[in-house]
């Protein structure tokens, strides 16, 4: 089990659209702005989830998560070694006995965006901040959208990925998506083809049984597994 900060899923909430615009700027060419996300809460055929630190984690080991493989910056000089004890934890070497002072700290770490039309859920967006990818985070995100579609009643799951995101189509293959067809130029940055990926029906004993074993494999390896009702 590789050792993580416990992230759990919930719906989003106005107070996260600033955090969420910011990571689909890094993720894509911005679709958009914080007036939409707000308008769409209360779209009854829209789900926007965000993966988040538990509010118990502290400001300083949220940022040391987010930060795991860079440089501290600038500190403020405090008698007591509580950044030694934070660092210690992830492996680092001692970092004497000084503070950072944190402004802004992330404690969103990823989103989905669902689109229900009729039996279909449609992923519109699926995004992970950069410091934080390759911890789960996005598998986590889908497996809380497949399990809000199937309490939704949907009966598939669709979505687009860009046909050279290998490491996308791996994970999106696990949950039972399959290549059903291409858009040409569909991504307005560089004109690069979108593979068109569709579940086998999720409504299914067939799917749950996947859809559980999948998640206890999930679980075995990162240790956490919280998804609010929705």
């Amino acid at each position: 089990m590789q050792e993580t900060l416990p992230i759990f899923i919930r719906r989003l909430r106005v107070d996260d659209i600033g955090q969420v615009v910011a990571i689909e700027k890094e993720a894509f060419s911005p679709l958009w702005v914080s007036a939409s996300f707000k308008r769409d809460l209360n779209n009854k055929r829209t789900n926007y989830l965000v993966a988040c630190f538990d509010e118990d984690v502290s400001s300083e080991l949220i940022w040391a998560e987010n930060h795991s493989e860079s440089t501290p910056p600038e500190k403020e000089i405090e008698p007591q070694s509580l950044w030694s004890r934070v660092f210690g934890r992830f492996g680092f070497s001692s970092v004497s006995d000084e503070t950072i002072d944190i402004t802004e700290v992330f404690n969103i770490a990823g989103y989905v965006s669902v689109w229900y039309q009729g039996e279909e859920a449609h992923i519109t967006e699926i995004a992970v901040k950069e410091s934080l990818r390759g911890r789960g985070v996005g598998e986590l995100l889908l497996i809380g959208s497949l399990k809000a579609a199937i309490d939704h009643g949907s009966k598939v799951m669709t979505l687009e990925a860009r046909v050279s995101n290998f490491i996308a189509h791996r994970l999106y293959q696990k949950y039972s998506f399959k290549s059903v067809g291409v858009r040409k130029a569909y991504y307005s940055d560089n004109r690069e083809d979108a593979v068109i990926m569709t579940t086998s029906p999720i409504d299914t004993v067939e799917y749950r049984n996947l859809f559980d074993g999948l998640q206890s494999s999930y679980q075995a390896r990162w240790g956490r597994m919280t998804i609010e009702e929705f």
